[in-house]
C-alpha cells in the first residue's frame, strides 16, 4: 500500500516539476543552438562568387546595359562586371572597364578573354559576349547546382526563345589554324553521318571522359573555374571564327577537364543569331550508340 507523506511528498513532486522544467529548458536551448548552427552552415554554402566577363568590339554599349541590369536583378552578393572594349559605359565600384586597342589584331578575342581570367578577382567566371544576358533566376539556379564543376554550360536561348547550340557535340572535321594546325575529326566521320545534322545533347546527360572527346562549349558564353582559366589560356594565335573554342575544347579534355551542364540556369541573346543546321536534338537511340561507340573508342 503506498503512503502519502504529507508536505514532503508533495515539495518532493515540486521540486522534481522543477528539475524536469530545468532539464526541457536546456534541451531547447541546446536544439536552438543546433539549428542556428545549421542555418549559418547552409548560408555559407549557398553562396557563390562570380567575375562575370564582357568582351566587346565597342559597337554594343545599350547590350552591355542590359547584361548589366540583368547582372543586378539577380540579387548576387559577391560579384565584379570586367568589360574588355573600348567602351563607353562608366567603371564603378563593381565594373572595371580595360580598353584594347582593336587595331592590333582585328577579332582578338582570345587576348581579351585572357585579359579577363588574369585579372578575375573571384573562383567562378562567366565569359560571355556582349549580347548574352541572364535570365532572373540565373543566380538561383547555380546555387542549386552547386560549385561540382571546372567547365560548364547553361541553357542558351536565341532571341526568338529557341534554344540555341549549349550543350553540345562539334559536327564538323577541320583543320585548325594553330601552331600544329590541330585536325579535328567530328563523331559524323568517326560514328554516324546522323551527328552531321545532330548535336544537341539532352540537358540530363551525364557526360564522361569517354563522351567529352567530341563535345564543345561555344565561346560565345560559358563558365569556368578561375584556376582553369587561369592555368589554361587561350590559344592567342587564334581570333575569332577561327576556331578558338573548338581547340580550347579539345585542349581541356586532353588535361581530362569535361564540360558539365547546369540546365538550372539560362542565359538569352539579346539580338537573333543564325542557328547551324546540327542543332538538333540526338534522339535516345542515337544517344545510345554514341555512348556505345566513345566506349569502344577509348
Amino acid at each position: 500500500m503506498l503512503k502519502f507523506n504529507g508536505i514532503n511528498d508533495i515539495e518532493n513532486q515540486t521540486k522534481n516539476k522543477i528539475k524536469r522544467k530545468e532539464l526541457l529548458t536546456k534541451n531547447l536551448q541546446h536544439i536552438d543552438n543546433i539549428n542556428k548552427f545549421t542555418v549559418r552552415i547552409d548560408d555559407n554554402t549557398k553562396h557563390m562568387d562570380f567575375t562575370f566577363g564582357i568582351i566587346t568590339d565597342g559597337k554594343n554599349d545599350e547590350f552591355i546595359r542590359q547584361i548589366i541590369e540583368s547582372i543586378e536583378e539577380n540579387n548576387i552578393p559577391v560579384y565584379e562586371v570586367i568589360i574588355v572594349g573600348n567602351t563607353k559605359i562608366e567603371p564603378t565600384y563593381k565594373i572595371n572597364v580595360i580598353l584594347f586597342n582593336e587595331t592590333l589584331k582585328p577579332g582578338w578575342i582570345t587576348r581579351k578573354k585572357n585579359i579577363i581570367a588574369k585579372t578575375a578577382k573571384y573562383e567562378n567566371i562567366v565569359i560571355m559576349h556582349d549580347y548574352v544576358a541572364l535570365a532572373p533566376d540565373w543566380y538561383a539556379g547555380f546555387l542549386k547546382y552547386g560549385t561540382d564543376y571546372d567547365w560548364c554550360v547553361n541553357k542558351i536561348m536565341n532571341s526568338n526563345d529557341t534554344r540555341f547550340r549549349d550543350y553540345t557535340l562539334f559536327p564538323y572535321d577541320v583543320i585548325l589554324q594553330d601552331k600544329l594546325n590541330t585536325c579535328i575529326l567530328s563523331p559524323g566521320s568517326k560514328i554516324d553521318n546522323y551527328f552531321y545534322e545532330h548535336c544537341l545533347l539532352p540537358y540530363d546527360f551525364v557526360n564522361t571522359i569517354e563522351t567529352n572527346k567530341f563535345m564543345y562549349i561555344s565561346g560565345t558564353y560559358y563558365v569556368v573555374k578561375k584556376w582553369v582559366a587561369q592555368k589554361f589560356l587561350l590559344d592567342e594565335d587564334l581570333v575569332h571564327g577561327k576556331g578558338e573554342d573548338i581547340e580550347y575544347s579539345r585542349r581541356l579534355h586532353n588535361n581530362n577537364i569535361i564540360i558539365k551542364c547546369n540546365a538550372l540556369s539560362s542565359v538569352k541573346f539579346l539580338k537573333y543569331k543564325e542557328p547551324s543546321n546540327f542543332e538538333n536534338l540526338i534522339s535516345p537511340e542515337y544517344l545510345e550508340l554514341y555512348i556505345e561507340k566513345c566506349k569502344n573508342k577509348s
